[in-house]
């Protein structure tokens, strides 16, 4: 026990892991000096959790709710495989592992339910995303991202994988601008068990690092990635009888081909039809168009001239990240992309929004009313749109 203890305090031990101090990691700045500071964008979040529970229990159960929102009852089963050290023979669980580990961990070492664990992990991960992104791009990117997808608020409140993922992929980014590679590889990789779309930071790293001929740090990474991988397949191996059991499950969502990539919009645009002909609200149309335009822009944005060279030099890992993630998922096969594809684009957004940094209305009455608004939406969307503004829409 000494000899690990002395191991830990080793100032190389130390060293794998120190962030540089905050001054030493470069942080974008506003245009003026009235940018929302932390403070402030963790109170709107905290009024945005408070408004949306309020609307909630007004009109339901809130843990009835969560217990039946959208991917929770999988990742439960996911955790009850985990606990029993056994799979029963149900329905193959394709979610990947990270999250349910989480759950079980925070289950077991505070004797909580696994719902309420699930729920405590997602909204203390929102709270952390929040620090990251405000620490990593600044208060006014920090402040439209907690509202403007109301989904955030669902999977933040309600519970879901992205909080987490965003937690480990942000301050993955963070080590890595401080040049952590090591650091920065461990928390990419452990994301990649949550979302396996976490493997585009780790290419990402080792693109910027095979440009500066840094094979050394290259190879380092490469290990921590293999060796994570490794770690989290071997169970998956042993319970599931097959290393790839995760993957199972999402070829149901890949249409026939069985394949999950196509040319860009294709797979939108054609589910994106089914829904203009079938019987989709209005509302819901206009809100699942919105989001391709905006991936679309905010890729385009960080190669334009103006933000190219500074992406180029600060923010490199992070631009492919936003460009390699957002390709992907435009190309995804999914059935149903257009209905997932705002889900899909929520890790992405921070960086989406700070290439679109000067489009944002430096106006405190706009943010504030838009995170009103967006909190009661998140509510509407579970609730019925009656039950939180007293009116049917048209």
């Amino acid at each position: 026990m000494g000899g690990f203890i002395q191991l830990v305090m080793s100032p190389k031990w130390k060293s794998w892991f120190r962030l540089m101090p905050a001054g030493e990691v470069t942080v974008p700045t506003a245009s003026d000096r009235s940018e929302p500071s932390l403070w402030e964008v963790l109170l709107m979040l905290a009024m945005m959790f408070v408004l949306h529970l309020w609307t909630i229990c007004r009109v339901s159960s809130f843990w009835d709710l969560a217990a039946a929102w959208f991917d929770n009852p999988g990742y439960l089963d996911v955790v009850t495989v985990i606990r029993n050290w056994h799979f029963s023979g149900m329905e193959m669980p394709w979610h990947f592992w990270g999250f349910p580990y989480a759950i079980a961990g925070i289950s077991k070492l505070f004797s909580v339910p696994e719902l309420v664990a699930l729920v405590t992990i997602s909204m203390l991960g929102s709270l952390a995303v929040c620090v990251l992104v405000h620490r990593l791009y600044g208060g006014w990117v920090a402040a439209v991202f907690i509202f403007i997808n109301f989904e955030w608020m669902q999977l933040s409140v309600e519970g879901g994988s992205e909080p987490l993922f965003m937690c480990l992929l942000y301050a993955s980014f963070l080590a890595a601008r401080s040049s952590r590679w090591n650091l920065a590889a461990l928390l990419a990789s452990l994301s990649t068990t949550v979302r396996p779309v976490g493997v585009f930071a780790l290419l990402c790293y080792a693109v910027v690092l095979a440009r500066r001929r840094s094979y050394r740090k290259l190879a380092a990474i490469t290990l921590i990635g293999l060796a994570i991988g490794v770690l989290y397949v071997v169970p998956v191996w042993m319970i599931l009888g097959s290393p790839f059991g995760n993957f199972v499950g999402y070829r149901d969502c890949w249409g026939t081909h069985r394949w999950p990539l196509t040319y860009p919009f294709s797979a939108w645009v054609s589910s994106y039809l089914l829904a203009l002909y079938g019987n989709t609200r209005w509302y819901m149309l206009v809100f699942f168009a919105v989001w391709p335009v905006v991936a679309l822009a905010g890729t385009v944005a960080i190669w334009l001239p103006g933000n190219r060279q500074r992406f180029s030099a600060m923010y490199q890992p992070e631009a492919l990240f936003a460009s390699m993630y957002t390709l992907f998922f435009l190309s995804y096969t999914d059935a149903a992309l257009d209905v997932v594809l705002s889900r899909f684009l929520i890790p992405v957004l921070p960086l989406l929004l700070f290439s679109l940094r000067d489009w944002i209305p430096r106006n405190r009455r706009v943010l504030w009313g838009g995170a009103v608004v967006s909190a009661l939406l998140s509510s509407a969307a579970l609730v019925h749109f009656k039950n939180v503004f007293g009116f049917r829409l048209p």
